[in-house]
C-alpha cells in the first residue's frame, strides 16, 4: 500500500476518534439536568434526559438508539451516566490544567519570566526544564485520552446493559408469549366452532327447508307451484343472506381489498342500528393491524346488538406515531364482559399484535371498548 492509499484510510479512523472524544467530552454539558432528573426523577425531564443521552451516544458510534431502557432502571442508569460524565469533568480539568502549566512554562522559558504557579522565580524555567517535563506531559495527556475513550466505551455499555432484558424478564416473556399464543388458538377454534355452528343451525336448516319446497313444487304441479316457488325464491335469498354474512365473520374480501375504511363502510351498511364512522384518512399499510382493527370493531358491534341494547354506536379510528387506535362507543346499558368468549378472543388477537385492549363498561353504559395496535 503506498502513502497516498494510506492516507485516506486513516481520515475516517483519525474523525472517529475525534468525534468519539469529542462526543464524551460533550456529555459534561448534561451533568446537571442528569443530576436533577436522578434526585427528582419526574418523568418528563428524565425522559428528555434520556433522549439527549441518547442522541449524543448515537453520535459518538453512529448507532441508533431508539428504544430507552424500562421505566424502573431509568434512575440506575441515569445516576451511573451521572457519574460517568463527573468522572469525565475531572479529566477534563486535569487536562486544562496541564494545558495552563504547559503554556506558563514555555512562555518562562521563552522570556525568562517567572512561573506564578509555581512560584519560580525569572530565569529558573529554562528549555531544559521544559524538556524535562514533556515526556511525563504527553505520558498523562495519553493517560487522560485514554480515559475519555474508556468512559467512551462505559456510556455505551451501561445503556445496552440497562436496556437489555433480564433472565426474570424474559421468562416472564416467554411465558406471556405462550400464553398469548394459547389464546389465539383457541380463540381461533372458538372463531371456527361459531362458523360452523352458524353453518349448521342457519344455512343448513334453510337448504333443508329449500329441498322441501322444491319437492313440494313437484308434487303440486304447474298450477298450484307458483306460491311455493316465490317461497322458495325468498328462502334461496335467505340462504344467500346468511352465506354472506358467515364470509363477512370469517374475513372480508373488502378489507384485503378496499382497507379498513370501506370494510367498516361495508360493516355499518350491513347493521340495521345507526352506526357513525369517524375514520382517519391516513392510509394504513399494514394489513395485519388493519385486521384486527377491523376484527375488534366488528365483535364490538356484534355484542352491541345483541346484549346492550344500544340505539346508536359511534366507530373511531386514528392513526398516530405508529399506532392504529380504534374505538367502539354504544350507548347501550353497559356491563360488558371482558372476559367472555367474544372479547376475550379479540384481545388475544391485539394482544398477537403487540396490542393492548381496554373495555369500560359501567353498568347503566356507555360502553367503551378501545384497541390500540402498532402498525408499520
Amino acid at each position: 500500500m503506498t502513502s497516498a492509499d494510506a492516507a485516506p484510510a486513516s481520515r475516517p479512523i483519525v474523525r472517529d476518534v475525534l468525534r468519539m472524544l469529542g462526543g464524551t467530552a460533550s456529555g459534561i454539558t448534561q451533568l446537571p439536568a442528569t443530576v436533577v432528573a436522578v434526585v427528582t426523577t419526574p418523568r418528563a425531564p428524565a425522559s428528555r434526559v434520556l433522549d439527549a443521552l441518547a442522541a449524543r451516544l448515537t453520535g459518538v458510534d453512529g448507532i441508533p438508539r431508539r428504544t430507552p431502557p424500562p421505566a424502573r432502571r431509568t434512575r440506575g442508569l441515569l445516576a451511573l451516566s451521572a457519574l460517568l460524565q463527573l468522572v469525565v469533568l475531572c479529566i477534563l480539568l486535569l487536562i486544562a490544567a496541564g494545558l495552563v502549566v504547559g503554556v506558563q512554562m514555555l512562555a518562562a522559558a521563552t522570556t525568562g519570566g517567572p512561573v506564578d504557579l509555581f512560584s519560580a522565580r525569572p530565569g529558573r524555567v529554562t528549555w531544559a526544564t521544559v524538556g524535562l517535563f514533556v515526556v511525563p506531559g504527553l505520558v498523562l495527556l495519553f493517560l487522560a485520552l485514554s480515559g475519555l475513550g474508556g468512559i467512551a466505551w462505559l456510556e455505551r455499555r451501561t445503556w445496552d446493559a440497562f436496556q437489555r432484558p433480564g433472565a426474570g424478564e424474559l421468562s416472564q416473556e416467554v411465558v406471556r408469549l405462550h400464553t398469548t399464543l394459547d389464546e389465539v388458538v383457541d380463540a381461533v377454534d372458538a372463531e371456527r366452532r361459531r362458523i360452523e355452528r352458524d353453518i349448521h343451525d342457519g344455512v343448513q336448516q334453510r337448504v333443508v327447508a329449500l329441498s322441501i319446497l322444491l319437492a313440494r313444487v313437484e308434487r303440486s304441479g304447474a298450477v298450484d307451484g307458483a306460491p311455493l316457488l316465490r317461497t322458495a325464491r325468498d328462502e334461496t335469498q335467505h340462504i344467500l343472506d346468511d352465506l354472506r354474512d358467515v364470509a363477512w365473520r370469517t374475513y372480508p374480501e373488502m378489507l384485503q381489498r378496499d382497507g379498513l375504511a370501506a370494510a367498516l363502510e361495508a360493516l355499518r351498511d350491513r347493521v340495521a342500528m345507526p352506526v357513525h364512522l369517524d375514520v382517519d384518512p391516513t392510509p394504513i399499510t399494514d394489513r395485519a393491524a388493519e385486521t384486527a382493527a377491523y376484527f375488534v370493531a366488528s365483535e364490538a358491534v356484534t355484542n352491541a346488538i345483541k346484549h346492550a341494547q344500544a340505539t346508536s354506536i359511534t366507530i373511531g379510528v386514528r392513526t398516530d406515531a405508529g399506532l392504529l387506535t380504534v374505538a367502539i362507543e354504544d350507548d347501550g346499558v353497559g356491563g360488558a364482559d371482558a372476559s367472555g368468549t367474544g372479547l376475550s378472543g379479540i384481545a388475544s388477537r391485539v394482544a398477537a399484535r403487540d396490542g393492548r385492549l381496554s373495555v369500560h363498561s359501567p353498568a347503566g353504559g356507555p360502553t367503551v371498548i378501545e384497541a390500540v395496535i402498532p402498525c408499520a
